[in-house]
Formats: structure tokens, C-alpha cells, sequence
């Protein structure tokens, strides 16, 4: 495990082609707007405040997986109708772009990388994108309604293979989840972790400034400088 920076082993960024993304924690600061969600819909129904663990898992899983976990089963279809009736607007006041993304974003595509997200998002992804300036960067955008199987499966991971052409060892897939550690172990590719310095990968990343500074010691145009 390597921490980002500028003096790290260059050997351990070497190879790659493809950039994966998760979104949330990644792409975007999106905590605070999902915990005002999930947390309107508990308030809604009577329930007290969601626990540490709670939050955590609504953070990192699918949109149906998050509200079958924080409200009782005979309960679910009460809580789905305060799904369909909230207001998603509400949410953007939440919502920012994490900071160097974009740029990184920018240079990796300068660079020749093949850009992709992988995320347990669903139909809110397009309208994210749009909404932070993202969009356009990135193929295949694989969402949780786009696979058979949502994250920790690596059913996305292995689609994005295979429209970029590429191996496992050639991607970079960037998380800050266990749920991300685990797709990534599941599908083969190196695993970077985002702000999160107990999780298991090769390379932790503090910040997108300084991942991208360190990747520019190793990369220069469309070829590899070592």
C-alpha cells in the first residue's frame, strides 16, 4: 500500500489504461444529501435517527437496498410512496463536486486513458453528471440498472473491460468503500482507495491534486515515460 504522492513508487501506476470511478464519495460529496434523504424517510415514518452503521451502508449501496435496510419490511411499501413523492431538487443544495476531479479528469483524457464509472447508482446518474459538469468524460457510465447484479459483483467491471479491450491488471478502479474493495477483488483490477486509509488497496488517495501529480511523473501524451 502506497499513500499518493509525488516520491512514491512510480512502478505501483505503471500499465494502466483505464480509470474506473465510483460516484458517490468519488465523484461527487454526496453524504450529506443522502443522509437528509434517508433520513427524511425514517423521519416520515415515525423512526428515530439512523445509526453510524446505517449511514454507512446507505452510502455505498443501491437505492432499493439502502431504504429495505433502515425501514422495517411490512413497512417498505409506505416508505417507497414517500419515495415517489420526494422531491429530488431538494437534494442539490447538498450535492458538490469533489475538488481536482474535473482537472484530473481532464488529464487523464489528454493522456490517452479510457475513463469509466461504476457505481450502485441508478437512473440519477445522468442528471448527477450533468448537474457537477462531468458529463462526457466517461464509457460506459455502468449503473445498478445496467447489470444483473449490482456492486460487490463485478459484473460492471467486467462490461467496461471488454469496451475498453483491455485486462485486469491494465485497470485503476477508484473507491472509497468496502463494497468498491470488494468489486474490485472480485473482478481482478487494482483497487485505489478514496480517502478511506482502512481499506485494503494498493495506492490510498488523499486528494485528486495529488493522484494526479504523481501519475504525471509516469505518463506523458498517450505513452508511458518508463
Amino acid at each position: 500500500m502506497a499513500l499518493a504522492n509525488q516520491i512514491m513508487n512510480p512502478d505501483l501506476l505503471g500499465g494502466l489504461k483505464t480509470v474506473v470511478f465510483d460516484c458517490d464519495g468519488v465523484l461527487i460529496d454526496s453524504y450529506e444529501a443522502n443522509m437528509y434523504y434517508y433520513g427524511t424517510i425514517r423521519d416520515q415514518l415515525g423512526l428515530p435517527p439512523m445509526t453510524d452503521a446505517e449511514r454507512y451502508y446507505v452510502h455505498t449501496r443501491t437505492h432499493k437496498e439502502a431504504v429495505r435496510h433502515i425501514v422495517p419490511e411490512d413497512r417498505f411499501d409506505e416508505a417507497w410512496d414517500i419515495v415517489r413523492g420526494f422531491d429530488s431538487s431538494s437534494l442539490h443544495q447538498y450535492l458538490k463536486r469533489s475538488e481536482g476531479i474535473r482537472e484530473f479528469l481532464w488529464w487523464l483524457r489528454d493522456a490517452g486513458f479510457g475513463l469509466a464509472v461504476n457505481t450502485s447508482r441508478g437512473d440519477t446518474m445522468d442528471g448527477i453528471l450533468t448537474m457537477m459538469d462531468l458529463e462526457g468524460f466517461f464509457h460506459p457510465v455502468m449503473t445498478s440498472e445496467k447489470v444483473c447484479v449490482p456492486k460487490p459483483h463485478p459484473e460492471g467491471v467486467f462490461t467496461i473491460m471488454r469496451e475498453h479491450s483491455v485486462e485486469p491488471h491494465e485497470i485503476a478502479y477508484i473507491g472509497d468503500s468496502i463494497v468498491d474493495q470488494k468489486t474490485a477483488q472480485a473482478a481482478g483490477v487494482r483497487f485505489w482507495a478514496y480517502k478511506d486509509a482502512n481499506l485494503t488497496a494498493e495506492v490510498h488517495i488523499d486528494d485528486f491534486w495529488a493522484i494526479k501529480a504523481a501519475m504525471q511523473r509516469c505518463y506523458k501524451g498517450r505513452g508511458q515515460l518508463f
